[in-house]
């Protein structure tokens, strides 16, 4: 993939994460159908990005660091996020939530800080290089590598923890209405 095309690849990623913030800070209309999906999705985009650290010299053995710090932030995350989200009914007829937005800057931070890791050590080439042909970063960029990778699976993590308190919420609302 060329540079240019990495650049448009980005750019379009960000301006869809970015409508979706604005989304979540105004309030939007939710169901758990789309709420299961964005957190798949959300989950997938960082394993992809994290585990082609192991592609690159960071150790297999941390994949237990990653998955300690993706539950430990879910669970974290669902227990203290219950009061920031805030959710609604709608002139439509449809439940709208806002809030809980401090997870997304934690995954947005983390992801966006991992492909310009990804660009800056492994080159232009750094989507396709990274599950291609094997390249070993030296010992400070995988230093640097495992404490993004850290911050995105905490921000994953939270997001879920979000996502999962969110849900919980609309079964509770739906209940009560």
């Amino acid at each position: 993939m060329e540079s240019s095309q990495a650049a448009i690849f980005l750019l379009v990623f960000l301006v869809v994460l970015v409508f979706r913030f604005r989304k979540i800070i105004s309030g939007g209309p939710v169901n758990k159908n789309r709420i299961i999906l964005s957190t798949v999705s959300y989950f997938a985009i960082s394993m992809l990005a994290g585990f082609s650290s192991f592609q690159v010299g960071v150790s297999i053995w941390y994949v237990f660091v990653y998955a300690g710090v993706l539950v430990g932030a879910t669970y974290l995350s669902h227990r203290f996020v219950g009061n920031t989200i805030m959710l609604w009914k709608a002139d439509d007829g449809k439940i709208h939530a806002k809030g809980g937005y401090i997870p997304y800057i934690i995954w947005l931070a983390g992801l966006v800080s991992r492909f310009i890791l990804g660009y800056v050590f492994i080159g232009p080439d750094y989507f396709m290089t990274a599950y291609g042909a094997q390249k070993t970063l030296g010992t400070f960029a995988i230093q640097i590598t495992l404490v993004v990778d850290l911050i995105m699976m905490l921000g994953v993590g939270a997001l879920a923890g979000r996502n999962i308190q969110l849900i919980s919420k609309l079964k509770n609302f739906k209940t009560i209405q």
